[in-house]
This record gives C-alpha cells, structure tokens and sequence, in this order.
C-alpha cells in the first residue's frame, strides 16, 4: 500500500515537472524566436541614429558647382555659390576654402579696372586741386588704390587723365578669438585675413568704434599716402583714443618676432595682408570687436 502511494506522487511530481519544464522550454522558445530579435532590431536602430556615421555636407556640393563655374568662366555665379556656402553652412567642410577662394577673386576684380558695381571713372580736371588726396577724400576713395588700380607710379596726375575710381565703404570686424578680421562691404562676407598675434595690456574693448587713421610710419614720423616715402613706410591702421587710453594700433609683425607680449601694443597681422588693408580702409570705417573681451594672449 505504501509503495502504491510512493509510485503515485513520484509520478505525479515528474509530471509536474516536464509540464513546467516544456512551459519554461516554450516561454525560452518565444523569446528567442520573438521578442530577443525584435529587442536588438530596436538597439541596432538606436545605435545607428546615434552613430557617427557621415554626415551630410551640401556646402561641399556647392562649392564643388562653384568651381565648376570658375572653370567655365561663370565667374558670377562662382561668387554666388562660394557666398551661399559661407552664409548658409558655416559649418562645411569646405566653408574655410569658400572663403579664401572669394576673397580672392573679390580682391582681384577690385583691384582690375574691370566692371564693377559702384565703380566709376573720373576725368582729371585742369586745377591744382584735382590732386590724388583731394580726389581721393571727394570720392570716399584712397590715395593707394588709386595709384594701384590705375597703375601710377608717382603721384603726378595730369588733366584729362581718366582714373578708375571706386567708393571703398567697408567695414571690418575683429575677432581675436578665432584670430580673423573679416573685411565687409553691405553687410557681406568680402575677406578675410590671419590675425597673426596680439598684444593689448588692458582686458576690454569697444564693442564698436572707427579706423581713425590709416597712414606709412618712417620711426616716430606720421608718413602721408601721396608722399612718395609711403611705398617703403611701416603702415598701420589705429582706432581713435578713448579717455586716457590710446587708439588700439594694427601693425605688420616685427621682423624675426610674432608680436607676443614684449612686442608694443597692438594687433599684429602679416606685412602683405596689412599694405593691402591699408589700401582698401580709410579713415571713418567702421570697426567692431566681435567679442569685446580680450582673450589670453595665444
């Protein structure tokens, strides 16, 4: 009799298990066949939208066009597209090259007596007074690019000479940070240039202020455009004073030296990018600080 019930619960104990055992094999079944592959389909998808995979760059596709352009001597539609890249995807790949290879050709057009908008042509008249200053400050021009533009190589002009002319309003904005000073004309990208170094021993600047004086430096004395020493001189641009502190002064960097903190105050860009400054920028110019604290100096 004891036997009899000993088989019974033993047998009905192992049922008990292979019911359960064949429950947990269906439920590992199903989750193997049903919910593990769609769980990973789930984090492969999450893995690929936070991927770093490559991104999409239209600016590259733009510029390549804009070049294309070049080649095909569409030189205005080049100059459309290299502005398209640098004012709508400043984050290209291909926004630094945009902006080299605008300011060039916007500088080599300047530069050419080519058609231009705002450019002119002006009949020298037959009084002492029509001199290369004077027609200069009348025309809201400079004594260098006059000369360079209409390839003079004194400062004699004569009566019924015919000089290409053009109103240089630019403006410039500073931005020590990055190490750039952009060259704008309406409000558009024009150039840029290197800030080489800089040297200002006070810890702010105006967030907007003028060029005051664009001029050749022989030393201490003050060399004036139309002098024909200018050619050789040391330029230099300076904003105007504020208080008793002096004007913030762009100088060409010292030869054998970058500037740093024993140069004189001041900012500092190449001797080649500063003569060309000097020939586009007079005084009255419009200047802004991008950022009007002073960073470490580099």
């Amino acid at each position: 009799m004891l036997m009899s019930r000993f088989s019974f619960r033993t047998f009905a104990a192992l049922g008990a298990l292979l019911v359960l055992g064949g429950a947990v094999a269906g439920a590992v079944w199903y989750y193997e066949r049903s919910v593990l592959p769609e769980q990973q389909r789930k984090e492969a998808i999450t893995a690929m939208l936070k991927g770093r995979g490559p991104k999409a760059d239209p600016g590259r596709r733009i510029y390549d066009e804009a070049l294309e352009s070049i080649r095909g001597g569409d030189l205005e539609k080049a100059r459309g597209r290299l502005a398209e890249v640098i004012e709508l995807y400043p984050d290209s790949e291909r926004s630094g090259d945009a902006r080299r290879v605008l300011g060039e050709m916007n500088m080599d057009r300047l530069f050419a007596r080519v058609p231009m908008p705002g450019k002119l042509e002006y009949s020298v008249g037959k009084t002492k007074q029509d001199n290369l200053h004077s027609i200069a400050t009348r025309f809201r021009t400079t004594v260098p690019f006059i000369k360079r533009v209409n390839n003079l190589l004194g400062n004699v002009i004569h009566p019924g000479d015919r000089l290409v002319l053009y109103p240089l309003d630019f403006e410039l904005g500073v931005d020590l940070e990055r190490k750039r000073l952009l060259l704008v004309k309406d409000g558009r990208y024009f150039k840029e240039y290197g800030i080489v170094s800089y040297h200002l021993p006070f810890p702010s600047l105006p967030a907007e202020t003028t060029v005051a004086e664009s001029a050749g430096w022989e030393g201490s004395q003050r060399i004036r455009p139309d002098d024909d020493r200018y050619a050789g001189a040391a330029k230099r641009l300076q904003t105007p004073p504020r208080g008793q502190r002096s004007g913030i002064v762009f100088r060409a960097v010292p030869e054998g030296g970058e500037g740093g903190a024993t140069a004189e105050p001041g900012i500092y860009l190449s001797e080649a990018d500063l003569d060309e400054l000097t020939t586009v920028v007079r005084p009255g110019c419009a200047l802004r600080f991008l950022k009007p604290t002073v960073p470490r100096t580099p």
